[in-house]
């Protein structure tokens, strides 16, 4: 049950026709992140409806994030409580904010 700042990814396999990205974690877990929700709220993400942006997904530094090109990027907390909320130290589910 990694807490703060303790998770990180290895690899990330986009499905640009799903818009979804298929994550790898070093403790061995394997999760699907679904982007399409904030794709649908627009700004900064909006770019990611493009499934050439989209598939140019790459892990982070450390392992800390998820990068496209643009500069945008979603930290690896808020991907492993999105999909582990029960792990949330502040009890609730970090991507919906």
């Amino acid at each position: 049950m990694p807490g703060l700042l303790q998770n990180r990814i290895e690899t990330a396999v986009p499905d640009e026709g799903s818009h979804t990205v298929a994550i790898g974690w070093r403790n061995g877990a394997r999760t699907t992140f679904d982007m399409k929700p904030a794709i649908a709220q627009g700004g900064v993400f909006s770019a990611l409806a493009d499934a050439a942006v989209f598939g140019g997904v790459r892990v982070g530094p450390r392992g800390r994030s998820l990068q496209w090109p643009g500069d945008i990027d979603i930290d690896a907390d808020a991907i492993w409580f999105d999909a582990h909320p029960e792990d949330n130290p502040l009890g609730k589910p970090a991507a919906a904010e």
